[in-house]
């Protein structure tokens, strides 16, 4: 059993230092940006990522569909067309990665160029052409960068890994946080189309067949199962219209696997002109989602799992990931990425470890999952000072329920907005906040609330000014919150100050006394 996050250090062969182009428009020096290129079966895309950070935010996303794995499964070669569509992609993109002065740049290739005859002779064309390499991933290494994607996003995942491309499953067996056992399936969703002539009884055969090899599915059984890939999410957007899901995120997007086997069969009959017309399905995905589908509810009933996760993690994350300092690798993912926040968006240099600290005695009996939210709500707290005073609390709330951070469910997502929510005094009866009420219970509305209040005083109370906080001190017992202003009276005593106490000892339900 390997762990992957302390394993996946070694620096591939083909990161690369870009020569830097002569521009003298700009003479900085080279920027600690990621670029990644992935070439895959159906699309070419580059991610550039700003380094070095934990959270990868693409500052540049752009994709080519191109189609380089059409027809390999009766060919056994590349689609020509394809090839000309990714070769004049990977032209501009090796341009633009010059352009934009990356410091490391990666440049890798999945199944269609690796299952091919002419693969090979390809990536020597880009090499030639483009000037630099293109790493064809062997299945398991495919597989096992998917499952540092996803392990990068929730460092303890527990299960089973699927990555649908459109050439190939890549499935990864994840144990708490480890990487086990992995396989590459011939089951992307353009190569069970082609394979199957788009009979779905065919493909189900197929399916079954390729499935019922893996000698290690049972071992994820009442586990969790991670779904990447872009074909898969749509199976999710579709779930999230249907049900008038409040919260429209697809990462860490959760579905019970009966609700999900129900719908996944469903799809799998539909023609790509009913996908459209009753499901919203993107005209590119359409005519390949029932496959899909069908591998999705195959998997779904060979590995019997517990729980259906979608990620918005998987290969390029894990490419990323791979090129990140060990230290970075181990952060947690949704601590770091609010701290980044907190350090572009906030006035002063109050810490967010601070005010937890110090409003830490009024939330006695936090589970560690609680504690980790007021870590994450301190580090926020300062988020929205930028805006309207009118307007701070609604859209801090509507920015976090939308932000790109990781380590986070939908229901730990919503808490997190709503502290910050009440920190800026907005009204609760508000009717953004009432639509995502229901993923939050009565007791974690209520500590949400109770945060909330406690940064709003800890801010008041010293004026984003870093080392005061703890010239006071906020305590909580049977009789009542008390906070001690003795240090420094002057300073520290305000009505806004004995305003906001008053409010948080009604908040919970107690007396309170000011020193």
């Amino acid at each position: 059993m390997t762990k992957i996050r302390n394993d996946y250090m070694t620096s591939p062969a083909s990161t690369l230092t870009l020569p830097v182009v002569d521009n003298t428009r700009n003479t900085d020096s080279a920027s600690n940006r990621i670029a990644i290129i992935d070439i895959g079966s159906n699309t070419v895309r580059m991610v550039v990522y700003d380094a070095p950070a934990r959270l990868p935010v693409p500052i540049f996303n752009e994709r080519v569909v191109c189609g380089l794995g059409k027809g390999i499964g009766k060919s056994g070669k590349l689609n020509a067309e394809g090839v000309e569509r990714a070769l004049s992609a990977l032209d501009r993109f090796c341009a633009l990665a010059r352009e934009m002065r990356v410091d490391q740049f990666r440049m890798v290739a999945t199944a269609a160029v690796r299952d091919s005859e002419d693969g090979q002779t390809f990536a020597d064309l880009v090499r030639d052409r483009c000037g630099f390499p293109v790493e064809v991933l062997s299945g398991r290494e495919e597989a096992r960068l998917g499952a540092v994607g996803i392990l990068g996003g929730l460092p303890h995942a527990d299960g089973l890994f699927g990555d649908m491309g459109g050439g190939s499953l890549d499935l990864a067996n994840l144990s708490a946080g480890h990487y086990q056992d992995s396989i590459t399936l011939p089951l992307g969703h353009l190569r069970i189309t082609e394979d199957s002539d788009g009979d779905v009884r065919t493909a189900r055969l197929l399916i079954d067949e390729r499935l019922s090899s893996i000698s290690w599915l049972d071992q994820v059984r009442g586990k969790s199962f991670y779904a990447v890939g872009g074909i898969w999410r749509a199976i999710a957007r579709i779930h999230i219209q249907q049900t008038e899901y409040p919260l429209h995120l697809i990462d860490n997007y959760s579905m019970d696997v009966s609700a999900a086997s129900d719908l996944t069969e469903v799809i799998s009959r539909q023609s790509s002109v009913s996908l459209r017309r009753n499901y919203r399905a993107a005209r590119r995905r359409s005519e390949t989602l029932p496959m899909a589908a069908l591998v999705l509810d195959r998997l779904l009933k060979h590995a019997s799992p517990h729980k259906l996760i979608f990620s918005g993690y998987g290969l390029r994350e894990g490419l990323f990931f791979d090129l990140l300092p060990p230290k970075m690798r181990d952060e947690d993912p949704l601590i770091s990425a609010c701290a980044g926040f907190a350090k572009r968006s906030g006035r002063f240099s109050l810490h967010g470890r601070e005010i937890a600290d110090w409003v830490q005695p009024v939330l006695p009996g936090l589970s560690s999952k609680m504690s980790r939210m007021l870590d994450a709500a301190a580090l926020l707290s300062d988020i929205g000072w930028t805006e309207h005073p009118d307007y701070r609390a609604l859209h801090s709330f509507i920015r976090i329920l939308r932000l790109p951070i990781a380590g986070i469910t939908h229901h730990e997502r919503v808490l997190l907005a709503l502290a910050i929510f009440v920190r800026y005094e907005g009204r609760r009866n508000q009717y953004e906040v009432q639509q995502v009420h229901s993923l939050l219970s009565e007791q974690e509305r209520q500590s949400a609330a109770t945060i909330g209040v406690s940064l709003r005083l800890a801010h008041v109370l010293s004026g984003g000014v870093p080392g005061l906080l703890s010239r006071t001190s906020l305590g909580f017992s049977e009789g009542g919150i008390s906070l001690d202003l003795t240090s420094d009276r002057q300073l520290f005593s305000s009505s806004a100050v004995e305003s906001i106490v008053r409010d948080l000892a009604k908040e919970i339900g107690v007396s309170y006394t000011i020193r």
